[in-house]
């Protein structure tokens, strides 16, 4: 299958060639304009192969049985050539063209479609496709609601705006607008007519009351609302998580004692439910060590939420969410120690004071020959630091006495 592919390939290029031979051979035997070469094009959105020099044009025939919107292009397959795409009426005469393409609207009938050869000569791929336009928005006079924002937390308000839009010339006289909410969800408040209908237009308000009202505004000494815009604003308090529709139907009048419905859009409005911000307590403590102290406070996922450096005495404070916890103290060379800790919304709770045990070097644990190895091995030093445990700026027999008395022990040391 493959090789029968590959062999009719081969035949449709000579065939090409073959023509664009004897259409060389035409143009060379005349000396006026180039030869018209007329294609015959079948389908849309299939991919045509054509060729185009200075003796050779090509013109391709459509025929439309209803209006269309279209685009054609000619792609040039090789270097050196750039193509003009030409459409022409059945008479040949122009009504567009393009450098390579074009898009255009032509009611039914037959047209051409030339392709000529800008610079260059060489092969080009030939198509033309349909092109879906989208239809222009409504100009039917409507209502419209929108809100801003259109969500919001329980508690909080939003600011709902009525307008009128796509107004016909000669305006309106007055409008009647009917609006429905639900009353589990909102609080309707503050109803603002604004200035469309004129500065000092006549108003009427009835409710809100059982999850509806009516806002019926007319223009006063002659005031007509003769531009689309804002009719009134009212806010929406929310009141409970979830969401509601607000729908305001207008009826309007010309001035022809004829109240008209006019198509209305809605809004629905999303209440969220309210976030409730964590409230702090504090924890205090002494931790006593040779060296600075870090505390920490761990989830009940093990995750650090806060840790402090206590202060040279070893007294800390820290602040956290209310909650129960696993509080740490770590130093530099010294065994940690840990305990469970209960924080309390806006309440202060105090640990027992603890002191940490010094040795531990290599942090894991347990003070061991394996620590006493490290103060060996930096003796008369001050690096490691973690091996330095009176913090007095060199590794000698002090540390080592230190570490001697806390021998064997692990940890971490109990915090109670």
């Amino acid at each position: 299958m493959m090789k029968f592919k590959k062999l009719l390939n081969v035949l449709v290029v000579a065939l090409m060639l073959f023509v664009v031979a004897g259409s060389f051979q035409s143009a060379q035997a005349q000396s006026g304009d180039p030869v018209v070469v007329v294609r015959d094009l079948t389908y849309w959105d299939a991919t045509y192969a054509g060729y185009v020099d200075a003796n050779r044009i090509e013109k391709w025939p459509v025929l439309f049985t209803e209006t269309e919107n279209f685009s054609v292009n000619a792609t040039a397959s090789g270097d050196g050539l750039t193509t003009v795409v030409i459409l022409t009426d059945a008479n040949g005469n122009e009504i567009t063209r393009g450098n390579g393409s074009l898009t255009s609207s032509q009611p039914a009938g037959s047209y051409f479609i030339l392709v000529e050869p800008g610079t260059g000569s060489g092969f080009y791929s030939f198509t033309i496709r349909r092109v879906t336009v989208t239809p222009p928005p409504p100009t039917d006079p409507s209502s419209s609601v929108t809100a801003q924002p259109d969500s919001v937390k329980v508690g909080e308000t939003s600011t709902v705006s009525v307008s009128l839009d796509n107004i016909p010339e000669g305006g309106y006289t007055s409008a009647e607008f009917t609006c429905t909410y639900d009353t589990n969800k909102i609080e309707v408040s503050n109803i603002v007519v604004a200035g469309l209908f004129g500065a000092d237009s006549a108003t009427a308000l009835n409710g809100p009351a059982g999850g509806s009202f009516i806002v019926a505004i007319a223009g006063s000494n002659g005031n007509r609302a003769l531009t689309d815009g804002v009719a009134f604003t009212f806010n929406a308090k929310g009141l409970q998580e979830g969401q509601t529709t607000i729908t305001c139907v207008a009826r309007v009048s010309k001035g022809d004692n004829i109240l008209v419905t006019l198509p209305s859009t809605s809004i629905t409005l999303t209440i969220t439910g309210v976030v409730v911000e964590p409230v702090n307590g504090t924890l205090t403590g002494q931790v006593t060590a040779g060296k600075a102290v870090t505390v920490s406070l761990y989830d009940a996922q093990d995750t650090l939420v806060t840790s402090v450096a206590a202060n040279i005495d070893g007294t800390f404070s820290l602040m956290a969410p209310a909650g129960t916890y696993t509080v740490a103290a770590t130093a530099s060379g010294f065994l940690n120690a840990e305990g469970p800790a209960v924080v309390t919304a806006n309440e202060t709770a105090t640990k027992t004071a603890v002191t940490l045990l010094a040795g531990d070097i290599d942090g894991n644990g347990v003070i061991d020959q394996f620590d006493a190895l490290t103060i060996g091995m930096s003796y008369n030093t001050a690096s490691p630091a973690a091996a330095d445990l009176n913090n007095d700026g060199v590794i000698n027999v002090l540390d080592l006495e230190l570490l001697a008395a806390n021998y064997r022990l692990t940890g971490p040391i109990n915090w109670p």
